[in-house]
């Protein structure tokens, strides 16, 4: 599915597969493939030979006194469980190790398009190719070696219902993680036969690989230099991916690269292509539908080929999933617009003592009724602005989202992967414009970093001792002037 998805970007190392024919990686394969096999038969060995005597060890508390100290406080249950957990791991870093290479590979095929040769390379390529490479390795084994947190555990309950032939959307371990996702979230389903952590690489591979197109395919071809300070504090520096999609395995990130790819073939005027993938997107997680009017009506023209396709897709999708599963198909619909709010401004300004008296504390929910007229009025609002500026596809897609996310009644982190892949793509559209913009950028850096923290902060209940309310209250105006900062910047860059 991600290949899909990358594949609406026209990133170059996903399709041009078939150029690896190319001299330098007809040359290299064979060592490559040799070097990483040594490291996946040394890791076997490792793993299968050396590790579980270490785990039974320290589970005793007669290995080194800093195992014995890591299994204090967990010897509730048998050892035979956590010699289970390593086996998972065992098979998340082999998968890994083989995503790198892939990785490896699909540098060296962006390479070969732009006729570099690794042997003949300048030394910023071959440092940016360093990186690139550091940086995957690091990001795959953060995604291998973190276990399962947050909803990723939801997500896999989820999965199992599908592959056990139950309905996804009646199973729930609990109320708070109630399947809320579309039809094709299922399809990821199959995937948990090879492993546990198959989905969750396959999430972190998404995003590395879309990282790779963008500074080695997409940032080239505008000028920007890839590893300036700017840059690297969005794309390498920046803690929000690697805490949203390494640590905690959100699948969001397919859901935003469904939208940059529709952004991206709209303005590469393929609108059915655009449309194709914006339907993918939604069925995914419907959240995507608000960027749908941004596209159709975009670029003062009708894009009625994008809207026919967009919604032929969206239908026939759910069509099939209620064939297979019923009409609980559209229980998500339900959910998103009656569900509580939570980590949401309508939830904080709940929670504020001097705003309590105004309101029978028996209501739980009193100030939600303001989410529909807030979320139409912001929408209608920006969406007048993009067309009376002629706003373009980019912008106007991430001014959608982040109005939306700002005053839905429900505001989780996760959500913010939508916004923070669109505007990194926006970013690298128009870097041009935007190194006279440096507080715009170090607010877009600085939002998305502290939601990171936010993040963190949320699971490991850190924040239950501090007030909720100011936390959900800062998010939000962070959020609202990073909006107030995206539209000032489009009333001064008039688009054709």
């Amino acid at each position: 599915m991600s290949c899909w998805l990358l594949a609406g970007l026209q990133c170059q190392p996903l399709r041009n597969l078939n150029m690896f024919i190319s001299n330098y990686i007809l040359r290299s394969l064979p060592s490559l493939i040799a070097i990483y096999a040594s490291v996946c038969i040394l890791w076997i060995w490792f793993a299968n030979g050396v590790a579980p005597k270490i785990i039974a060890d320290a589970y005793k508390e007669q290995s080194l006194s800093v195992l014995n100290w890591a299994l204090q406080g967990h010897r509730s249950l048998p050892v035979g469980h956590y010699l289970d957990r390593w086996s998972d791991v065992t098979t998340a870093v082999l998968i890994a190790t083989i995503l790198h290479l892939i990785i490896v590979l699909f540098i060296g095929g962006s390479d070969r398009k732009h006729g570099l040769l690794f042997g003949n390379t300048s030394r910023a390529d071959s440092l940016t190719n360093f990186i690139l490479i550091a940086f995957s390795a690091a990001f795959l084994a953060l995604t291998a070696l973190s276990l399962t947190h947050g909803d990723y555990r939801a997500y896999l309950g989820q999965w199992m219902a599908v592959l056990g032939g139950r309905d996804p959307w009646l199973f729930e371990t609990s109320l708070a993680y109630r399947n809320a996702y579309g039809p094709l979230f299922n399809v990821l389903a199959p995937l948990v036969w090879i492993s546990l952590f198959a989905n969750k690489l396959l999430f972190a591979f998404s995003y590395v690989a879309y990282v790779i197109w963008l500074v080695k395919d997409f940032a080239p071809r505008r000028k920007l230099v890839a590893l300036s300070w700017p840059w690297l504090s969005l794309w390498l520096l920046n803690p929000f991916p690697w805490v949203e999609i390494a640590y905690f395995g959100y699948f969001d990130v397919l859901v935003a690269l469904a939208c940059v790819a529709a952004v991206h073939n709209v303005i590469a005027r393929k609108d059915g292509v655009s449309g194709t993938y914006l339907a993918l997107g939604i069925l995914l997680k419907y959240m995507p539908i608000v960027i749908l009017p941004f596209l159709v009506c975009g670029e003062r023209r009708l894009h009625i080929r994008l809207l026919s396709l967009c919604l032929g897709v969206v239908v026939f999708g759910l069509v099939i999933s209620a064939l297979i599963w019923g009409t609980s198909t559209f229980s998500p619909l339900t959910l998103a617009a009656t569900r509580h709010s939570h980590w949401s401004i309508y939830d904080a300004l709940a929670e504020t003592q001097s705003l309590r008296l105004l309101w029978s504390s028996s209501n739980s929910d009193p100030l939600v009724w303001l989410e529909r007229p807030l979320v139409v009025t912001a929408g209608l609002g920006v969406f007048a602005w993009c067309m009376l500026r002629r706003t373009g596809p980019a912008l106007s897609a991430v001014l959608a989202i982040l109005a939306t996310l700002l005053f839905y009644r429900v505001g989780y982190i996760n959500y913010q992967m939508v916004p923070f892949l669109l505007i990194l793509y926006w970013v690298c559209s128009e870097w041009q414009e935007l190194t006279e913009h440096s507080v715009l950028v170090a607010l877009v850096g600085g939002y998305f970093g502290l939601l990171a923290i936010f993040e963190l902060a949320h699971w490991s209940e850190f924040i239950g001792d501090m007030p909720y309310s100011n936390i959900v209250m800062f998010q939000f105006f962070l959020g609202f002037a990073l909006l107030i900062g995206l539209i000032q910047f489009s009333a001064r860059h008039r688009y054709n």
